[in-house]
């Protein structure tokens, strides 16, 4: 739970500038938002300090470009690959010790100090934003042109769609007519969660469910229980942990023990490695959602 926490702290630290919302020609840019130019494609050495761009350019067959793995990175392709760790604090050195032609990281504190300090080496940082699924997309498009894969990120792209929408014709029948809500927990102390415009919300009405908090604005936002309450989600996911251990929890947290789906054991979990993370695995999410659902209530 704590490194999906993590993984969304690199989200909310996004920079606010949103330019290429829309575009159809995906540019690349620094950790503030400013383009960049890439003089010589497709690179050769890539270090992704990003989980879901490193599962991208593993689908798109380019895994020999990649220099480098997370400890989060599982693919057996790259195994081998020495780790930089979690990929959240990067250290500068290990990195420029790789001699990458490109670094691919989120949008957020820790790329703008590791462009900082790769500036004399000469070595790009490409910094992403990852906060509604458009981001996914577009994300998918850049690498796409970094490696020179264009046509194959479009047809991941293709079928990423047509998954999500076969998920949500299995999960929402004709028939239904106003969706379970639901509170995405990131963090319980204080309550930390999703916001609407985010590829979690999307990934939530994906598995025909409404997001208790998709009203607010802001995209990772921290609520109190009072508001949790006042609210009383119909469900609530979080990241799986050991089987039961999340309900029990949230069973023995003051406040927590005494809404209605925790009390009624309407806890949804899904792995961690699926939980946290805007690229190819999120039709894998939202099914994991539906299936955890299906198995509480009995179908």
């Amino acid at each position: 739970m704590k490194r999906c926490f993590a993984a969304l702290l690199a989200l909310s630290a996004c920079s606010a500038k949103r330019g290429e919302t829309g575009s159809s020609s995906p540019g690349f840019e620094d950790a503030e938002g400013r383009p960049i130019t890439i003089a010589n494609l497709p690179v050769h050495r890539i270090v992704s300090t990003m989980q879901s761009a490193t599962e991208w350019l593993v689908l798109m067959g380019e895994s020999t470009r990649l220099v480098a793995r997370t400890d989060f990175d599982r693919q057996p392709e790259i195994a081998s690959l020495p780790s930089i760790g979690g990929g959240l604090d990067p250290s500068a050195e290990a990195i420029a010790a790789l001699k990458p032609d490109v670094i691919v990281g989120w949008r957020n504190r820790a790329s703008a100090d590791l462009e900082q300090a790769l500036t004399p080496l000469h070595i790009p940082v490409l910094s992403f934003e990852t906060t509604d699924t458009a981001d996914v997309f577009r994300n998918l498009m850049r690498l796409g042109v970094l490696v020179d894969r264009r046509n194959r990120a479009d047809s991941l792209a293709t079928a990423l769609r047509n998954r999500l929408r076969a998920v949500r014709r299995d999960a929402c029948p004709t028939a239904t007519t106003i969706a379970p809500t639901v509170l995405l927990v990131l963090w319980t102390d204080p309550p930390v969660t999703s916001g609407g415009g985010t590829w979690m919300t999307t990934l939530l009405e994906t598995a025909c469910l409404r997001n208790v908090f998709g009203d607010l604005t802001a995209a990772w936002p921290t609520v109190s229980l009072e508001a949790i309450t006042s609210r009383q989600p119909d469900w609530i996911l979080t990241s799986r942990g050991q089987p039961g251990q999340r309900l029990a929890d949230l069973r023995n947290k003051p406040g927590w023990r005494d809404l209605a789906a925790v009390r009624a054991g309407r806890v949804l979990e899904i792995p961690g490695d699926l939980f946290a993370r805007a690229g190819p695995t999120i039709a894998d999410a939202a099914e994991a959602i539906v299936a955890a659902r299906r198995a509480i209530q009995g179908h």
